[in-house]
């Protein structure tokens, strides 16, 4: 039931509860204290007058009249202001003498003079206490008896009026903590209504709510408003990137299309239209395995985490081994200490130069001469490689690195270029803790950047 209530009823019951408490055992400690501060103050008053009688009896000894004691107001109006008795009793413990008959004596008499005996007769609690009286030829003792009616009624109304207090306090306690969680938790509901709003607009409207405290709800407040900019970017790149991808397979697709139906039509007896048709679709379709592949690729690469050492000479040997088979025509020349090693998988250091490689051989009116020099310094280890091809407009660098990106429409789609390349060697770079950039001069060369992490131990 609890897990369904909102944050300011939680709020609202566990301020007014735990303040209630707190003022609860207030109040307790307080009465306690009040009930034996004040139980003593009453012990104290019993004994003053015991001893005054007991005094009085023995100085005014050995022949006392009820005149002599009647004369004695101020012991008589002591007695009567206090609720209290005073008999006397011979040694046999048969009583005597009473004086004040305003409060009652225990039915049973004891000897126990040690301190007061607290005790409740027929409905009322007193004091008694019993002390030895000697004068003239007169032994025997004196007992008195102090009326606690005053002090319980006191109690009483100390207790009912804690009482009515605690729970006044637990009202105003409850009120407080409802108008607190109101104000404190304002900025939270508008926060959790913004949440609303941009799950009904699909991420589209910007964060709206304001608030300026440098507090939780701040920080809250910026990570949700990190949060939304960073959907929100995802959200377009998303757009943008199914956009182009549907428009990257369409051409194909309809070239491919095409091509059937002119199959279809006149190239079942024509075997010109019918070779040249199922070349071009063939062509067609490598472009879309080739696009595919780099697409799921680059998926793989935005959540790879492996991470281990690798050389990178010896990568950058197997590929110049392997490109002297696949394009013989290729120079590829390497500079650089075997034991530099840069913190990346070999696979994935091998798509980064493969990529980088295959660029400078595809975009290249020349014969292709390309440059790899890996340098260790203090911090980082350098990649260059370097290359003799067409270049690049350096207008066009800021953009060389986004999806899709083409520099020559009709160069690229001769060459067979999806524009995820460069994409996928910036993500794999960036996955592993590395940078990259480029420079290039339009018709004569290109190069790239790349700096790795320098492993602190192996």
């Amino acid at each position: 039931m609890m897990k369904k209530w909102t944050l300011q009823r939680k709020w609202t019951y566990a301020s007014a509860i735990s303040i209630f408490l707190s003022f609860l055992m207030m109040c307790i400690i307080l009465y306690f204290s009040l009930f034996n501060w004040l139980q003593i103050s009453e012990e104290k008053t019993a004994q003053n007058t015991l001893d005054e009688v007991t005094h009085f009896f023995q100085s005014n000894g050995p022949i006392i009249s009820i005149q002599d004691i009647q004369k004695n107001r101020t012991l008589l109006n002591q007695l009567v202001n206090q609720q209290q008795s005073i008999r006397v009793l011979n040694n046999d413990g048969i009583e005597i003498l009473r004086i004040n008959d305003a409060s009652d004596f225990p039915k049973s008499f004891t000897l126990q003079t040690e301190g007061f005996i607290r005790e409740e007769i027929d409905g009322h609690i007193i004091f008694h206490k019993v002390e030895e009286l000697d004068f003239g030829l007169f032994k025997g003792y004196v007992q008195i008896s102090h009326s606690l009616d005053s002090f319980s009624q006191l109690m009483n109304y100390i207790l009912i009026a804690m009482g009515i207090f605690a729970l006044i306090a637990l009202v105003l306690s409850a009120l407080v903590g409802y108008m607190l969680s109101s104000v404190l938790l304002k900025p939270i509901k508008e926060l959790r209504d913004e949440m609303q709003l941009a799950k009904q607009t699909k991420f589209s409207k910007s964060v709206s709510f304001v608030y300026n405290n440098e507090d939780e709800i701040g920080e809250l407040l910026k990570i949700y408003k990190e949060l939304m900019d960073e959907v929100s970017t995802t959200i377009s790149r998303q757009d943008e990137f199914i956009h182009n991808v549907s428009h990257e397979l369409r051409t194909p697709v309809q070239v491919v299309e095409g091509h059937l139906s002119l199959l279809n039509r006149w190239g079942k007896e024509e075997r010109a239209i019918l070779d040249e048709s199922l070349e071009i679709s063939l062509t067609e379709i490598q472009k879309m395995k080739l696009l595919i592949e780099e697409m799921l690729k680059l998926a793989k690469n935005e959540h790879h985490t492996m991470k281990e050492a690798t050389s990178v000479i010896s990568v950058l040997h197997e590929l110049q081994q392997n490109y002297f088979h696949l394009s013989p025509e290729t120079i590829i020349e390497i500079k650089g200490e075997m034991q530099v090693k840069v913190p990346v998988p070999p696979t994935a250091l091998e798509q980064i130069l493969r990529n980088l490689i295959e660029n400078a051989i595809k975009y290249n009116d020349k014969k292709p001469f390309i440059k790899a020099t890996v340098i260790c310094n203090m911090d980082h280890v350098q990649i260059t490689v370097e290359d003799n091809g067409v270049g690049i407009e350096r207008t066009l660098l800021p953009k060389i690195f986004e999806r899709f990106f083409i520099v020559d429409e009709a160069r690229t789609k001769r060459r067979g270029g999806s524009g995820l390349g460069l994409c996928i060697v910036k993500s794999l770079v960036n996955e592993y803790g590395g940078t990259i950039s480029l420079d290039s001069e339009k018709g004569k060369w290109t190069k790239f950047y790349i700096l790795f992490p320098k492993l602190t131990s192996e």
